[in-house]
């Protein structure tokens, strides 16, 4: 009986363990396709509502480098036939966080912007990290491979803005 039961635990934290590795590809790809809309239209509000140019050139910043992500997924999704339905809208948790953005005074707008940056990338590093690491699809884990460092540096860049 004892054994049987070291065995279910076994099994059980293995199942356990494996649910904490690298999201499926297509989750993966919409997850990143939503974090770079909502960084795409944070930036373009930042480059206007800024109160400093360090926030406004981060925000446009943001922009170019979202922008630039973008395409290139969406091109390895072409490449790769990754059957996936990309966001074509915000979804309520990113178009909260950019309605919190609009609404911030204008002595506020800058350290509202600056938390959600930093908090964004955080979530990015991670998931970015783990499909780079576990990943299933080869070109899309070179893609987060490649990515990480940027993510990394945008963090950085963030955390100054704070």
């Amino acid at each position: 009986m004892k054994n049987h039961v070291l065995a279910a635990l076994a099994v059980l934290t293995t199942i356990a363990l494996a649910s904490c590795g690298a999201p499926s590809t297509p989750d993966f790809v919409q997850k990143v396709a939503m974090s770079d809309m909502y960084e795409v239209e944070a930036g373009k509000i930042a480059s206007e509502k800024g109160q400093t140019d360090a926030v406004k050139q981060f925000g446009q910043h943001m922009v170019e480098a979202h922008t630039q992500t973008t395409e290139e997924l969406k091109g390895i999704v072409q490449a790769q036939s990754i059957k996936v339905d990309l966001p074509a809208k915000l979804d309520e948790k990113h178009q909260r966080l950019i309605d919190d953005l609009n609404a911030a005074h204008a002595e506020d707008f800058d350290k509202t912007y600056a938390k959600q940056q930093v908090s964004a990338h955080d979530k990015a590093e991670e998931l970015f990290e783990k499909y780079a690491e576990k990943g299933d699809d080869a070109a899309v884990k070179a893609f987060a491979a490649k990515t990480l460092p940027v993510i990394k540096q945008h963090q950085e860049a963030a955390k100054k803005l704070s």
